[in-house]
């Protein structure tokens, strides 16, 4: 069965604006805690109808649902779930139309082994191909919740839409009293100014007395670390597992992503942490300032005057912007050509590899640095090309952002072909493809004018030149 990746803009806190436009698949996962020896994992997933191949009979709109949930640990399938289903719409044409738009929710469970890693498949059956079933396939990494009874633990996070009283009814979507309406895309924004969110707080019985309370605090943290909103809730620890259903008021937020925090405080400490990505539609645009140096690092970070930047004269702050912002975005690139003296550069590039650290969760300050400049000096000794340096020819750029590939298929001798390599990366939902390109990141490079001067020709990742039949493209090339 061949899997691909539908195109979710996903999980880097630095996100592009494609991001926000609506995908009629969508799909996320939490981990909460079954017991010692399991996690239940939900998966809830959303599909818009007019993703549906409805048919009518006798005034009746009718579509069959398929689609499956899976379970990936250690690299193979563990579990697996089929959901199918069948939506109705004894509606006329107009009112039929005018449903398109709307989202259909769902959600199932597993109870998951603890294992080394896990990893949640959405996958909708999108059609046949020669007979075989295609299917559009959202993967979601996961963090199991610890299993240590002993000490205070945070599951994961469900984001949630809205949240209202069960009062009776029956529904997937019910927590500890309450409808919980999940929001699988993670956007919020438009009419989703408030952000819900479920989750677990498990207390070690033998330590704590149920007559206390805890803070649990919610927080939204931008790219650079920095606290936007924040609220404290006082929560009794009545109880071995603390459902937690809580909110923020997240209207006037600037288009982005962010990052909900929540944290559980008891006696003066941090006893317990979680997160979650989620992304804010809107017509605010950020402001167009260095960001400030990451509040996670202030009190463990590298000293300006000690870093490779304070150094740097004019021309190498120069090349260093350059090339930095492989791993920059628009709003980045933006501020970087605004800066005009050597001061206001060098500083731009510290706060910039410290934002950096915050968006990978870097374990050290400047970490993000360190990675990057490891890549660019191998692909300046890899990949140089007379007086091209290595980190701008097109496998070096590629070896910068992306790293090195996992798996390269090199041709130098077909017949009718210029010389021509294949990298290929594992799956990655930081990575966004084509739709109906594979499950598996590819660049693909032709020697066009001989001597080892690899040019990218395709690549399946969304904002790269794309050329599904570049083989036959190429061979075209040469013949003529």
């Amino acid at each position: 069965m061949k899997h691909r990746l539908v195109f979710l803009c996903a999980l880097l806190l630095s996100v592009p604006l494609c991001a926000f436009a609506q995908s009629p698949l969508e799909a996320d996962a939490a981990a909460f805690r079954y017991d010692t020896n399991h996690a239940e994992v939900e998966i809830d997933y959303g599909v818009l109808q007019r993703a549906l191949a409805f048919k009518q009979t006798n005034g009746v709109w009718t579509a069959i649902t398929h689609a499956k949930a899976e379970i990936w640990q250690n690299g193979a399938i563990a579990q697996t779930k089929d959901i199918h289903d069948t939506v109705q719409c004894p509606c006329t044409q107009a009112q039929f139309d005018s449903a398109g738009a709307n989202k259909l929710l769902g959600a199932t469970a597993f109870a998951v082994p603890y294992g080394d890693t896990t990893t949640a498949a959405f996958l909708w059956r999108a059609g046949e191909k020669n007979g075989n079933a295609v299917y559009d396939t959202i993967v979601i990494p996961l963090r199991l919740p610890d299993r240590d009874t002993q000490k205070f633990v945070l599951a994961g996070i469900e984001l949630s839409s809205q949240v209202a009283p069960a009062n009776g009814v029956t529904s997937p979507f019910e927590k500890a009293g309450y409808i919980v309406t999940p929001n699988p895309s993670g956007i919020f924004g438009e009419n989703y100014t408030k952000l819900y969110y479920y989750t677990e707080l498990y207390v070690p019985q033998s330590a704590v007395d149920p007559a206390q309370s805890a803070d649990v605090i919610t927080s939204v943290v931008d790219g650079t670390g920095r606290v936007i909103l924040t609220s404290t809730d006082k929560v009794p620890l009545a109880g071995a597992v603390i459902p937690l259903i809580l909110g923020l008021d997240i209207d006037g937020l600037a288009s982005d992503s962010y990052r909900l925090r929540v944290q559980v405080k008891s006696q003066d400490a941090v006893v317990a942490e979680t997160g979650k990505t989620f992304y804010y539609a809107s017509d605010l645009t950020l402001q167009q300032a260095p960001p400030p140096a990451p509040a996670g690092l202030s009190t463990d970070s590298v000293p300006f005057d000690a870093t490779d930047f304070a150094k740097l004269d004019e021309a190498g702050a120069d090349l260093l912007i350059e090339q930095s912002m492989y791993w920059g975005n628009d709003n980045d690139r933006n501020l970087a050509r605004k800066e005009k003296t050597l001061v206001d550069k060098q500083h731009f590039l510290y706060a910039f590899w410290l934002a950096q650290d915050a968006k990978r969760n870097s374990v050290r300050p400047l970490d993000a640095y360190r990675t990057f400049m490891k890549r660019l000096n191998e692909a300046n000794t890899k990949y140089t090309f007379e007086k091209t340096p290595g980190w701008k020819t097109g496998r070096g750029k590629v070896l910068i952002v992306y790293g090195p590939p996992v798996r390269v298929d090199d041709e130098y001798y077909t017949a009718g072909y210029k010389p021509y390599t294949i990298w290929q990366y594992d799956p990655d939902p930081t990575i966004h493809l084509q739709p109906g390109s594979g499950n598996f990141p590819e660049f693909d490079f032709v020697d066009r004018m001989g001597g080892g001067n690899y040019s990218l020709v395709s690549s399946n990742v969304i904002g790269q030149t794309y050329d599904p039949n570049w083989l036959t493209t190429e061979a075209l090339r040469l013949a003529h």
